[in-house]
């Protein structure tokens, strides 16, 4: 596909970003017939390889005639590996596109797939926060969301229990949550508040304030002067009073635990850990059971000015090629894989025959979530989960997740690389924690960057 040429005066009077742009799901046209020659689709993602065997067999069996080539990138040089196709004539025909979108839209890699997705009645059912993100230019859909694991937030309730402290409310808030970190430090048991994975920073603008994107982004601008300003100095606070537990392979780690390689997060004396879905697989292990340790899901809180249930989320995205011959039926093998209810059922079954070597279940608990609003498919989902209260508040809380950055706002990725983890303060995070920055004070020059590197990212697209 190609990009039309527009000057940066006329982008930014119309829409100004690849995400959020708020647009209808328009079905008054149909989705063109599949054709029913005999054709080849190549596909390349870094989903679980038995998965993408067993969905591309299922997606065989509804569609005789079309054969899916699974294509091997390396996930470590995910772009590169996608660059060399690309350059050999070889980009798959549909494919995951990793980090920074930049690449693949500069690139001209991404198809346009507007025609399929606004005339698919399935894209209504996709959640409502995911239906805005892949369009460029306010006009053409060249992504879309193809898996989803939310940001968590586990509590261990022996540690609570043990300090006789209430475990809160599914729906508390994020100021209760930060209360939560300090009221649970206990320097006399060496018990500490909280560990991270996932930042404050990032939670912070996105439920305190609504945002559709990191760093304050609504949709056409950045804004660090407020949330997240705040959120990074209760976060130096918390590493500097002993709120945040010793951090892995330090001198400190070794005096606390002993074993200055041991992840916080294991040794029993934590009582939050700022994480992401897919922990909860490890934290099922016999490991964390046999120590006592009870990590239970909860959603990151809500503001408590906010009016959405908006949640940072790690979200993958996907695109049909620019160059396929036949974009239609790309465009289905997409969505199969995807975000669609029947690929997602061949996915469920997948969790429940797919087998190791020794015959143990490949699977013990679903990988991802759901990214349609079908409820259906999200009660298959919770069946296979614990039955617990925790497991059921947790998933209907979790149904408006907001993408990182990087994957859908031009120049956000380039931006943290250049400035935010290297630039004039180095590590912005580590020179606040240190002390060398007040992120009250350098937070307007960042914004001012940020934003600069997003209408810059836009001028070199277009």
């Amino acid at each position: 596909m190609k990009l039309m040429k527009k000057s940066i005066v006329a982008l930014l009077a119309g829409v100004t970003a690849f995400t959020n742009l708020n647009l209808p799901i328009a079905n008054a046209q149909e989705l063109p017939e599949m054709t029913t020659e005999e054709i080849t689709l190549t596909y390349a993602s870094w989903d679980n390889f038995s998965v993408q065997e067993y969905l591309a067999n299922k997606f065989m069996e509804q569609y005789p005639n079309i054969k899916v080539e699974l294509v091997t990138v390396d996930q470590e040089v995910w772009n590169d590996g996608l660059s060399n196709l690309a350059a050999a004539g070889n980009l798959p025909d549909v494919f995951w596109y990793q980090g920074n979108v930049d690449v693949p839209i500069i690139n001209g890699w991404l198809g346009d797939m507007t025609e399929y997705w606004e005339a698919d009645p399935e894209s209504a059912d996709v959640l409502v926060t995911l239906q805005e993100t892949g369009y460029l230019d306010g006009e053409s859909k060249l992504a879309a969301a193809v898996f989803y694991e939310p940001y968590t937030v586990f509590l261990d309730e022996n540690v609570f229990n043990a300090l006789n402290q209430d475990m809160p409310s599914a729906d508390w808030t994020y100021s209760e949550m930060l209360e939560l970190m300090q009221t649970m430090t206990v320097p006399e048991q060496g018990i500490y508040g909280y560990n991270d994975f996932t930042k404050l920073v990032t939670m912070a603008p996105i439920v305190q304030s609504d945002a559709k994107g990191e760093f304050g982004w609504n949709g056409e601008t950045f804004d660090l002067t407020g949330d997240w300003a705040e959120a990074l100095t209760t976060q130096a606070e918390f590493v500097r009073t002993g709120v945040h537990a010793p951090f892995f392979d330090t001198d400190e780690a070794e005096a606390v635990f002993g074993d200055r390689l041991l992840w916080a997060a294991s040794t029993g004396k934590i009582a939050i850990q700022l994480d992401a879905w897919w922990t909860k697989d490890l934290f099922a292990t016999d490991e964390f059971i046999d120590k006592g340790i009870k990590w239970v899901p909860y959603p990151v809180p809500q503001g408590e000015s906010a009016e959405t249930l908006h949640k940072p989320g790690f979200v993958d995205f996907g695109s049909i090629s620019s160059a396929t011959e036949h974009p239609r039926e790309a465009y289905e093998l997409l969505k199969f894989m995807g975000w669609g209810s029947d690929g997602w059922n061949a996915r469920i079954e997948a969790f429940d025959t797919l087998t190791n070597d020794d015959g143990s279940l490949m699977f013990e608990m679903p990988a991802g979530l759901p990214l349609v609003q079908n409820q259906a498919l999200w009660d298959e989902v919770a069946a296979r989960l614990p039955q617990d209260d925790y497991y059921t508040a947790y998933l209907e809380r979790v149904k408006e997740p907001v993408p990182l950055g990087g994957a859908v706002i031009p120049g956000f990725q380039t931006w943290l690389e250049e400035v935010y983890f290297g630039g004039e303060y180095g590590d912005v995070e580590n020179a606040a924690i240190n002390g060398e920055v007040n992120p009250a004070d350098i937070a307007p020059e960042l914004t001012e960057l940020l934003n600069q590197y997003h209408l810059d990212a836009l001028d070199e697209i277009f």
